[in-house]
């Protein structure tokens, strides 16, 4: 049998070693863009080296979220990816405290926002949750863990619950991408600043949802909003605002799929001489047909969208402190139904609804 010298098992050790280490940049990042979640994350634990690489990649995430439960002195992180098989894996893990929240800024809270902006500030994610009562004290362990560094932070869709609304303008503004869902709620029943709707991410978001929150949004940034779907509160939204959104959908100008307006200056009688509504006892049988797609509750005029097959449903929900809910949808049909809409009704549908039809629908209203 052979024997090994010390020297040779040096060197052949130290060409193990060698192995990752002289691998080209471009070689080790394909390696490392191949692993998966929690197998990237510990990377970077290995050497600054690494981590350096790793943070080049951004994680490709189905759900961050992390959420402060101040009764049990206790915030979670969560995380949410797709393993090899293509299924939906999650980590959840807690930061507890020794006492319920006495501070504006515990320091297992401080611990989980710092461990979700090291994710955060390098991520492409579908979904982020954020569920964190008060922003006072937390605001600058944002502004530290994200100072500095090129983010390239892709986000598809947000739901914050909160308080603090400097919060909501921090984590929108950090995105590099537009077009979110932003679903927003306040654990106190309030007011929302109206300078939340004047960022760019808000007025360039495909829907902006505002749950049990009374907004003091004006018309002109109502108007200004892209989302297709809107749903607020305000003490100051007017009916023209509202027709004026329907018009330019009826006139290929604005997308929209679904409206909740709630406000006490809002008028259906207006609105639909504005938009053109039909009362639906008028219109045809095949329209008649359509219409059970949304026997809902408050649906009671139609009006026909950019293209005669593409019809929606407009009405008034009456609110238990008789401030009154404007809703709008549109209706999807098959093809076949679409094709016989447009046959039947693209000449045949009326363009006003009558007076002596309005007048006996707001009456029932």
């Amino acid at each position: 049998m052979a024997k090994i010298s010390i020297d040779d098992e040096a060197m052949d050790l130290e060409e193990e070693v060698a192995g990752w280490k002289h691998l080209p940049p471009e070689i080790r990042i394909n390696i490392l863009a191949r692993l998966p979640f929690p197998d990237k994350q510990n990377m970077t634990l290995v050497n600054w080296e690494t981590a350096d690489l790793c943070k080049l990649l951004p994680n490709k995430l189905h759900e961050l979220g992390i959420t402060e439960l101040p009764s049990t002195a206790k915030t979670m992180l969560m995380m949410k990816w797709k393993n090899d098989a293509g299924r939906v894996v999650s980590r959840m893990v807690e930061f507890r405290g020794t006492s319920l929240r006495q501070t504006e800024c515990p320091e297992h809270t401080a611990e989980a926002m710092r461990a979700f902006l090291r994710i955060w500030r390098y991520s492409k994610i579908k979904s982020i949750i954020i569920e964190i009562p008060c922003f006072e004290g937390l605001s600058g362990i944002w502004e530290e863990g994200m100072a500095g560094i090129k983010t390239s932070i892709a986000v598809r869709s947000f739901n914050i619950r909160t308080n603090d609304y400097r919060l909501v303008t921090k984590a929108l503004s950090a995105t590099k991408n537009k077009g979110q869902d932003i679903s927003l709620l306040a654990n106190d029943h309030g007011g929302m600043e109206t300078a939340v709707f004047d960022i760019e991410k808000v007025k360039n978001a495909r829907s902006v949802i505002l749950w049990s929150l009374i907004s003091n949004i004006k018309d002109h940034q109502l108007h200004a909003l892209s989302a297709h779907n809107i749903r607020l509160h305000s003490e100051f939204i007017t009916s023209n605002c509202v027709a004026k959104l329907i018009q330019e959908w009826k006139e290929g100008k604005r997308s929209l799929e679904r409206l909740h307006i709630t406000s006490p200056l809002i008028d259906l009688g207006t609105v639909v001489r504005q938009v053109s509504g039909v009362c639906w006892k008028n219109m045809t049988d095949i329209c008649s047909i359509i219409w059970r797609e949304v026997d809902e509750e408050g649906y009671s005029y139609a009006t026909r969208g950019p293209t005669y097959d593409i019809p929606a449903a407009i009405g008034l929900i009456p609110g238990p402190d008789g401030t009154n809910t404007f809703i709008f949808r549109i209706i999807r049909m098959t093809r076949e139904m679409s094709r016989v809409v447009y046959e039947r009704c693209s000449v045949q549908c009326p363009n006003m609804v009558s007076s002596e039809d309005l007048a006996r629908q707001q009456q029932r209203v």
